[in-house]
């Protein structure tokens, strides 16, 4: 198959030069590839949405390869890389080396043949129905809406009407075609499929009929492949516990005083961040919530959630009431960075930006109504589980203080210089002026990340 176009002739779009090295890379290395849906705007745009491939699972090893290499050429990294049995899903962002600051984000998902729960769904031999789309392979509108009805029915079991009229036509069209490539399955799978897609039934109808075909799919690989069925089960699971274990995903914190400039700052990077993740992107204020507010134990019903005007408006509370606040604090970072964070960023390379973070109790106490010697608090803080980035946003304090004008010139020279001195002496902390352009700060942090990823990958 020809390449799609040359260099030369690539327009500066940083998104059509990603998708157009990628394809170019898989149709050139030989690849059995196929784009599962939403191919319309291809190559020029993945219009919004994530990239969905599925190959053989010969090429697995050869497609993560051409992604990689695709990637690298397009002056991208690989954020995060989620694997399961027969799935993989890679989050990628960069930077177009024909454009400078012109960033681009993508995620893709890569189904190797057809799995669930570690268990093969089509035959992985047979020839797929696909046609030539701009010189892109891509699945026949009717087989790709046959599968997926069928990974909407297995993994969530609901029916998606998107897909409905393409599976309808394509069943009634096509059906020996289907029922061969889906023989994995077995024939009862099969016609509880056909008849998901077929039947006119209510919405619970259809849910009963979508937890009958998994359970039959299921029990048709124990009976005819027992030792295949455990296999693929226990492999699945252990895939589960490995991104426990190492997850793919990354933890951001940004600091800074008040006025600084940590709202612009997230919203110049989300939009990036965004692209690469398919919306994955998570920003939590402060801390991990996973303990409610302790305004709750006073019986307040409402608790606000926007911007604090007077941070130092409330007065400290006493010795055991700050150790009270410290420690319920330090608890709710430890707990729920297990409990909900943690759960987030191993399910797939999900990004959480906390704006503020842990090191906040020691950088200004009086926020958080906490009198204790620093010494103590920064013993208490650094039980928190440590993020993988810290920014550490500062500039001149008069220009700060005249940003938002709720606290003291004083206190706000007090505390950029507090939080310079703590990324001096803190190895994942990067400072980061926002004394010039917006464009400019968000590029070194976009950079920084970058950086980092491609510091760490493979570890």
């Amino acid at each position: 198959m020809m390449p799609l176009m040359d260099k030369k002739k690539l327009p500066s779009s940083a998104e059509i030069f990603f998708l157009t090295c990628l394809f170019n890379k898989l149709n050139s290395s030989g690849i059995h590839y196929a784009v599962m849906r939403n191919h319309e705007t291809l190559p020029y745009s993945a219009g919004g949405s994530d990239l969905d491939i599925i190959v053989r699972s010969q090429d697995e090893f050869r497609t993560k390869e051409a992604i990689q290499d695709s990637i690298q050429k397009a002056g991208g990294i690989c954020l995060g890389l989620s694997e399961t049995i027969g799935f993989f899903k890679i989050y990628a962002f960069g930077c177009n080396p024909e454009t400078p600051s012109t960033w681009w984000g993508q995620c893709i998902d890569v189904n190797v043949g057809l799995f669930y729960k570690g268990q093969r769904q089509m035959n992985d031999c047979q020839p797929w129905p696909v046609h030539n789309y701009r010189s892109i392979v891509v699945l026949k509108d009717g087989f790709a809406g046959v599968l997926g009805v069928l990974k909407e029915a297995l993994n969530n079991g609901t029916f998606p009407e998107r897909y409905a009229l393409a599976a309808r036509q394509a069943i009634e069209q096509d059906w020996v075609t289907i029922k061969t490539l889906l023989a994995p399955m077995g024939d009862t799978s099969i016609k509880k499929l056909k008849a998901i897609i077929l039947t006119d039934a209510t919405t619970d109808a259809r849910a009963l009929i979508c937890r009958q075909l998994r359970k039959d799919f299921l029990r048709h690989t124990f009976t005819n492949r027992t030792g295949i069925f455990f296999r693929g089960i226990v492999a699945n699971e252990m895939s589960k516990i490995r991104r426990y274990i190492k997850p793919s995903g990354k933890v951001i914190t940004i600091l800074g005083v008040d006025g600084a400039g940590k709202s612009t700052i997230i919203n110049a990077i989300k939009p990036v961040l965004d692209h690469a993740t398919h919306n994955a992107t998570v920003v939590q204020h402060l801390r991990p919530t996973w303990l409610p507010p302790l305004a709750r134990f006073k019986g307040k019903k409402e608790v606000a959630t926007g911007p604090v005007l007077d941070p130092h408006g409330s007065k400290p509370s006493g010795f055991l009431g700050s150790l009270f606040r410290l420690i319920y604090l330090t608890l709710d970072y430890i707990l729920g960075y297990w409990i909900k964070i943690r759960t987030k960023i191993a399910k797939q390379p999900t990004v959480v930006i906390f704006d503020r973070y842990a090191y906040d109790i020691a950088l200004d106490p009086q926020r958080f109504r906490i009198k204790l010697p620093v010494s103590l608090i920064r013993w208490f803080t650094r039980l928190a589980p440590k993020p993988d980035i810290i920014f550490c946003l500062h500039g001149n304090p008069e220009v700060i203080a005249a940003r938002k004008m709720e606290l003291p010139i004083d206190e706000v020279t007090r505390q950029v210089e507090a939080l310079k001195a703590f990324a001096a002496n803190e190895p994942r902390a990067i400072l980061i002026s926002t004394e010039g352009k917006i464009e400019e700060a968000r590029d070194q942090v976009l950079q920084a990340i970058s950086d980092y990823c491609a510091i760490n990958a493979g570890k």
